[in-house]
């Protein structure tokens, strides 16, 4: 007993997000192996509840962001779970959920680097919280396709039929996002709407901006204790070699 209790601190005391990564990642696959019919699309939404209460516990978060995040959690389950019972989970109240959820885990992760950043500068962990925000912004993408589909009354996304099963498949916009956001571009499914058009800009613009601004970054600065980022962002000027006249 006393063992697991040693291993529950040190990974509370860890702020190691990979836990957190663990579950976006499965939140993608769901939201792609799931047909949107399914009622066991409930399981994406408690992913997304469980990568947020591992995100407030591994960020030592306040006690009120805490029960801010798990009241969120717990309602966002039971609406998730009712509307897979009741409904369908392709409604506008399922999408927001989802979309929600994104936005509460990716702030409770950004909040956690940037309190370790400030205490103990940048190491790996804050690196690996970096990543899942990653993650996390393509996930969020795919999920806002997936709610323009549903106010929409004409297509978001097209594409072969051998593609797209249907114009608000989650699979379709979920893999679409991560397309746009890594830049690939296979040219299978193209946005048709002036929303879809607006969001696969942004996504890629913020995607490739967020890798070389952020995550290169602490990169640069990553075992280099205190300050580190702050002298990465500078571009250590004070430390260049002086200019030399040669004239």
């Amino acid at each position: 007993m006393t063992h697991r209790l040693n291993l529950i601190r040190r990974a509370e005391a860890s702020h190691s997000y990979d836990f957190v990564m663990v579950c976006v990642v499965m939140t993608i696959v769901l939201a792609v192996a799931i047909p949107d019919s399914s009622p066991w699309r409930a399981l994406i939404v408690i992913f997304q509840a469980l990568a947020a209460v591992i995100a407030c516990w591994t960020s030592d978060a306040p006690r009120r962001i805490f029960r801010v995040v798990l009241v969120f959690a717990v309602l966002g389950v039971v609406g998730a779970i009712g509307l897979g019972l009741f409904a369908s989970s392709d409604t506008v109240a399922g999408r927001t959920i989802n979309v929600v959820g994104v936005i509460v885990v990716a702030g409770v992760i950004i909040r956690g680097i940037a309190m370790d950043i400030r205490a103990e500068g940048v190491r790996g962990r804050a690196v690996a919280g970096a990543l899942t925000v990653y993650l996390l912004f393509g996930t969020l993408c795919g999920f806002l396709y997936g709610l323009e589909a549903t106010l929409s009354t004409s297509a978001v996304l097209s594409g072969s039929a051998a593609t797209v099963e249907s114009d608000g498949a989650t699979s379709a916009n979920m893999y679409f996002s991560f397309v746009t956001l890594t830049t690939v571009g296979y040219g299978d499914l193209t946005p048709v709407s002036g929303a879809a058009r607006a969001t696969a800009i942004f996504e890629a613009l913020v995607g490739q901006l967020y890798l070389v601004g952020v995550v290169a970054t602490l990169g640069g600065a990553l075992g280099k204790g205190k300050g580190a980022l702050r002298r990465e962002r500078l571009g250590e000027a004070a430390s260049a070699p002086p200019e030399t006249d040669e004239a």
